[in-house]
């Protein structure tokens, strides 16, 4: 993967805070991921899609899961998944970033 397919998210110091809105498409989504999560998985790991609106909000408008194996001491992401959902979403939203994580 070229470098310049990469996203990338930055964060600046800002004087003020910054506050969140959650469509409930995520929330719904974040649930649905955590009760069909497989039994013997303690979490559910996500992607947060959306963008930062202009009056510092962060506008959390999409999310999906990204699979993992975890041990006690290390978690393992599909790496290669991520990529391919995050690129299918920017081609029907492209104006959608990553936002933050869900752990």
């Amino acid at each position: 993967m070229a470098s310049s397919d990469q996203t990338v998210l930055q964060f600046f110091p800002l004087s003020t805070s910054l506050s969140a809105k959650v469509h409930p498409l995520v929330i719904f989504s974040i649930c649905d991921c955590f009760v069909r999560r497989p039994d013997q998985a303690e979490r559910v790991i996500g992607t947060l899609l959306g963008s930062v609106l202009p009056d510092g909000t962060v506008d959390i408008r999409n999310s999906y899961v990204v699979p993992h194996n975890e041990s006690s001491d290390q978690v393992a992401l599909d790496i290669d998944y991520h990529h391919n959902m995050l690129s299918s979403h920017q081609k029907v939203n492209p104006k959608e970033v990553i936002v933050g994580w869900l752990l």
